[in-house]
């Protein structure tokens, strides 16, 4: 574990992550750099025309971007970027890539490395443009994704075995980064059936993993259900017994109104023998399965703002409203809530690094300084306390970064009797109804189709 001693004062510190999964990094920042924001997605200022063919580094914008990351990487210790070509369409990695140039070192002996693995011949055409930084390739951990792409709806998903080749080619292009430390599933819930995932999309995973375009393998989605079902069919002898998933990257259930990561008990728990005993939550199955965690989503898409979520939100009218008096609850003790919502997030330490959109240096800075509070927290000590004591665990911790106001606070909003949030946990509304998203958006992709 890497401590904040007074030499690295600025740096937010870092846990112990995978020791045990030579594909996964051994330690994580306990932040990381979630890249949506370097694109058009949740922009005003003027680019939300921008695409791969316009984008520029000259560009007031991307230039703030640039200088967002490099301020990340190399003033915070924040090095853990995770992307999509979704992301802005494809702009967020071009983006990264920008960074990137400025930002890592050439490296000679990391390209006798990748050219001398399987199938050298087949490595794409990397380190077209020129690296001035001073960091080690190794010193970064870059992930992005695979399987949604295009605005059109009719486009926006393709989990094809020759387009997701294609795309990891296109991002390690795209981010000049040699090869990508984790490519992850994206919303595989959009699929239109298991089987075109496991018969194209992860086979060419495990291809670009045997190649070294990437060092290991995840999965993201909304559904947790959905990301166990693809976990527990898609591992083993399906795949000659290859270990095909390393990481789960989950969004919106690690959060003050949405605990079912720990929380919702659903799960068979399945022995080495094949037998299963009690249902158990889906971060323990994870745990069993070394499987390893992290999360997004801290503020819920927006939910934990002054500013609210964006139209496009899925959650209910009755969350929606519960998330806002919780943020009104929050300013009028003179508390941040999206403060005290990033700090619940960081404190639950299933999870080995907790990703968050930063737009700007000054939202870099903010979150950075929140969490250097965790600098005097022992993780593996918390961790070795057993899931027994989980709820004593993280409120021990919490203890200890909190303020008195926050703490107080805190306790109004988990007061699942009386707190804004205990009607939506009494009726289940705490989380939004994934299968009706999935429905309603392959509707519009046919209107779409039937009026080209």
């Amino acid at each position: 574990m890497v401590t904040c001693d007074e030499p690295r004062t600025i740096i937010v510190p870092q846990r112990r992550y995978a020791p045990d999964n030579p594909r996964l990094p051994r330690e994580t920042p306990i932040l990381g750099l979630g890249c949506s924001s370097f694109s058009s997605f949740f922009s005003s200022n003027g680019d939300d025309e921008m695409t791969v063919d316009t984008i520029s580094i000259d560009h007031p914008a991307v230039r703030g971007w640039v200088e967002t990351i490099r301020h990340a990487v190399l003033k915070r210790g924040i090095n853990l970027l995770d992307t999509a070509p979704w992301y802005g369409h494809g702009t967020s990695e071009i983006t990264v890539g920008y960074a990137l140039d400025n930002i890592l070192k050439e490296d000679i002996h990391e390209q006798q490395i990748i050219s001398s693995g399987q199938n050298a011949s087949t490595i794409p055409t990397i380190q077209k443009r020129k690296r001035n930084g001073d960091l080690p390739r190794d010193r970064l951990i870059i992930n992005t994704k695979v399987g949604r792409y295009e605005s059109q709806p009719i486009l926006q998903f393709d989990f094809s075995y020759d387009t997701t080749m294609m795309s990891v080619q296109r991002s390690i292009e795209r981010m000049n980064c040699s090869y990508i430390d984790v490519i992850q599933l994206h919303d595989p819930e959009f699929a239109p059936n298991l089987s075109i995932l496991k018969e194209e999309t992860i086979p060419a995973l495990l291809e670009c993993r045997r190649r070294g375009w990437t060092k290991a393998i995840g999965l993201t989605g909304y559904p947790l259900e959905m990301q166990h079902q693809i976990l527990v069919e898609c591992q083993g002898s399906l795949f000659a017994d290859a270990v095909v998933f390393d990481q789960a990257l989950v969004y919106c259930h690690n959060n003050l109104h949405d605990m079912s990561l720990y929380r919702d008990r659903c799960f068979p728990s399945v022995d080495e023998n094949g037998s299963g005993d009690d249902n158990i939550s889906f971060a323990q199955f994870c745990q069993k399965s070394n499987i390893h965690l992290m999360a997004a989503a801290p503020l819920s898409m927006g939910l934990f703002t002054l500013r609210g979520p964006p139209s496009w939100h899925p959650a209910s009218t009755t969350l929606k409203e519960a998330c806002s008096t919780s943020v009104n609850l929050c300013e009028s003790k003179g508390v941040n809530a999206s403060s005290l919502a990033l700090l619940f997030a960081l404190s639950q330490l299933e999870v080995g690094c907790t990703l968050l959109g930063m737009k700007n240096v000054e939202e870099v800075d903010a979150a950075a300084d929140l969490a250097m509070r965790f600098c005097d927290v022992n993780f593996d000590a918390a961790m070795k306390s057993g899931d027994s004591d989980r709820q004593l665990r993280y409120e021990t911790i919490l203890d200890k970064i909190l303020t008195e106001t926050e703490r107080e606070v805190l306790s109004l909003l988990l007061d699942e009797d009386h707190g804004p949030f205990s009607a939506v946990i009494s009726n289940g509304e705490y989380k939004w109804n994934w299968k009706n998203e999935v429905t309603r958006f392959w509707s519009l992709a046919q209107e779409s189709e039937q009026t080209r």
